[in-house]
């Protein structure tokens, strides 16, 4: 009888580490993170500023390497991997949702959602770009310019192009940071729905408690360290828990 077989973590890091200069004035901005994000999950990550979040988001997106330790998507070790097939992976299997939006201000939002579809060197399927902007609530802006567009309508033709090639997993920088709150809740229901409508996975460094709460679980970084995590967060829960920072910085020392 076949025994059974466990699916590879959508994202995976061990040991990672990162860690800029040298000699005295090196900063080590992770220190050994192992961290597993299963598929169809959503996971914030928080902490104080300079905490190691966006070294984490870049690492994983293989957008700089670390200085030790590894990182696995979809089981794939891509650690060492050139930056040509780096490059490809970012285009194919890591959506990548940064808190400036980063549209093409001459395309429209239709030709920005399919955008890493034609760097692929595939040709764009007008019918998924524009299944996602109607996803997103944008079915009647698909022909407009980012500059015609709100900051909330941006953020939403950011996430239809992080989604557009379907990704194994979904990181997003502050996602709802320069939005106001009620389009950051908008947002985050839509990275919400495409968790349970879509099965995407969801890793997102956010500051804002209220944000975290829309997500399955909750980790917690304190200098480079993974300091705590919590599941079915609340808002107030995750405040409660950032208030305690010094408890934090304990255990991550520990």
């Amino acid at each position: 009888m076949n025994s059974p077989t466990t699916a590879p973590a959508a994202l995976e890091v061990r040991g990672l580490t990162r860690t800029y200069g040298e000699g005295p004035g090196a900063v080590t901005a992770l220190r050994g993170v192992d961290l597993a994000f299963a598929p169809g999950t959503f996971t914030a990550v928080m902490g104080p500023s300079g905490s190691g979040k966006s070294t984490f988001l870049n690492c994983a997106a293989g957008l700089e390497p670390p200085t030790a330790g590894r990182v696995l998507v979809d089981g794939h070790d891509i650690t060492d991997w050139d930056e040509n097939d780096r490059t490809r992976l970012r285009r194919e299997r890591i959506g990548f949702v940064f808190q400036a939006f980063h549209l093409m201000p001459y395309l429209t939002a239709e030709q920005n959602a399919g955008l890493p579809l034609r760097l692929a060197g595939h040709r764009p399927d007008r019918d998924r770009v524009r299944e996602l902007l109607a996803t997103v609530g944008l079915a009647d802006r698909g022909d407009h310019l980012p500059g015609s567009l709100s900051g909330g309508q941006q953020q939403r033709v950011a996430i239809a192009r992080a989604l557009v090639t379907a990704p194994a997993v979904v990181l997003a920088d502050e996602p709802t940071g320069a939005l106001d709150s009620t389009t950051a809740r908008g947002v985050l229901a839509l990275l919400r729905d495409s968790v349970d409508t879509l099965g995407q996975t969801i890793v997102m460094v956010t500051h804002d408690p209220v944000a975290a709460s829309y997500a399955d679980t909750v980790v917690f970084l304190v200098d480079g360290r993974v300091a705590g995590r919590m599941d079915r967060p609340t808002a107030d829960a995750v405040a409660g828990h950032l208030a305690h920072l010094s408890d934090l910085v304990a255990g991550a020392a520990r």
